[in-house]
């Protein structure tokens, strides 16, 4: 379904795009950037929905350049030399558009290095994940971040002033009855997003009676897609949690049905997939260390899939990593070593330094012999008996016998 409204009220201007003015006021620093081609790369970060597009199209009005949008879950690099080759002729630079930037590959971003070192193309970049860790360091050094914020109360209502005029033209009526409680509920479904906002009123527009000139804005017919959009930030983190804890009690019912109900409410399935990466480490470790290997190769494989296929691959992880066996103890042993380094400043023994004195090659040995290896004996990894982990503390105890104390 195409959305009309969306496509009527769409900002052609800085002053008309809303709830950004931190960024577009009149002497905001990205407003000048923009205004005066100062830049080589922007990169925008922020939710759906505030804006970033739109500035980017508004950017290469102002400029004059021809513009190219990409997505880059369905670009590659070819599609962009093509773009380049085509365009070297133009005597200036193109601005190129690559909206969730963060999905590209590494080789893929390298490639947009030598555009712009190249001064082929001025480049706008779009992410709703963090750059620090999707963007590559090269990329990032040649990039100035902007950070946009989801949209308020005001920026909603002076949205929906204009949709409801809009409204009036589109089905030839007079005038708009609305009850505050429709505002706030769209707003509270919407969560800042102003897309999602205005296809929520389109609908309802769509399917509000008409009666002697006057629509009767009724949302009552959205109520589905309110329900599924109106999760708060709140809630997207309990239910996250809900899946973990799940996992981590080894219950594969309990963490499907919440990762089911993640994906229903509109959390980014690669938000799911980290949580799941972190529990792989965090709650299974080496009790079954394979589970991290496996995890990441689904999550690799649900980016070539998508969705909605992916989910197919979703529940495989979510299903394996709760049967799994599970320990914390590399978790613990992480959060221990960071405390004794808090309140001492340990320092390598001589046998183990860079020009050590004393060092034995365990290999000369067999496998292993026993030396200093820190100058007190202390226990960080006390590895359980679950799953491989108990193979690991069999070997551990065996190999340090009257040195380590290892809890039974």
């Amino acid at each position: 379904m195409k959305f009309r409204l969306i496509d009527r009220i769409y900002p052609e201007h800085f002053d008309e795009i809303k709830g950004q003015r931190h960024l577009l006021s009149d002497n905001a620093p990205l407003r000048k950037i923009i205004s005066e081609g100062s830049f080589e790369s922007l990169i925008f970060v922020g939710p759906p929905g505030t804006g970033k597009t739109c500035l980017a199209k508004i950017a290469g009005e102002v400029l004059s350049l021809p513009f190219y949008r990409l997505h880059a879950a369905s670009s590659g690099s070819s599609e962009l030399k093509n773009i380049v080759d085509s365009t070297k002729s133009y005597g200036k630079p193109v601005l190129i558009f690559i909206d969730e930037i963060h999905r590209f590959s590494k080789v893929q971003q390298d490639l947009l290095l030598d555009l712009i070192d190249e001064k082929h193309a001025k480049l706008i970049g779009a992410s709703t994940e963090n750059p620090y860790f999707k963007i590559t360091p090269a990329l990032r050094s040649r990039s100035l971040l902007f950070t946009f914020e989801p949209l308020g109360r005001d920026a909603l209502k002076s949205i929906f002033k204009q949709a409801c005029a809009e409204i009036e033209k589109m089905y030839e009526v007079e005038g708009i009855k609305v009850d505050n409680e429709v505002f706030e509920r769209l707003c509270e479904a919407s969560n800042g997003d102003a897309r999602r906002f205005l296809n929520m009123l389109d609908i309802a527009a769509m399917t509000s009676p008409v009666k002697d000139g006057e629509m009767f804005l009724d949302v009552s017919e959205v109520e589905d897609l309110i329900m599924k959009m109106g999760y708060s930030e709140d809630e997207h983190y309990d239910l996250l949690s809900a899946m973990i804890k799940s996992i981590r009690g080894s219950d594969p019912d309990a963490a499907l049905v919440w990762s089911k109900k993640l994906l229903k409410s509109g959390v980014d399935a690669e938000s799911v997939f980290r949580r799941l990466l972190i529990s792989a480490s965090e709650d299974i470790g080496n009790a079954f260390p394979d589970a991290l290997a496996f995890t990441n190769s689904a999550y690799e494989a649900f980016l070539k899939v998508g969705m909605p296929e992916g989910d197919i691959i979703l529940s495989h992880v979510v299903t394996y990593l709760a049967s799994c066996p599970k320990s914390n103890r590399s978790y613990t042993a992480g959060k221990k070593a960071e405390e004794y380094l808090k309140a001492s400043n340990p320092y390598p023994p001589e046998n183990i330094r860079h020009n050590p004195a004393g060092y034995k090659y365990p290999f000369d040995y067999g496998e292993f012999v026993a030396q200093e290896y820190m100058k007190i004996e202390k226990v960080f990894y006390n590895p359980s008996d679950s799953g491989f982990e108990g193979k690991i503390a069999q070997r551990l105890k065996r190999l340090w016998k009257g040195i380590k104390k290892y809890d039974s």
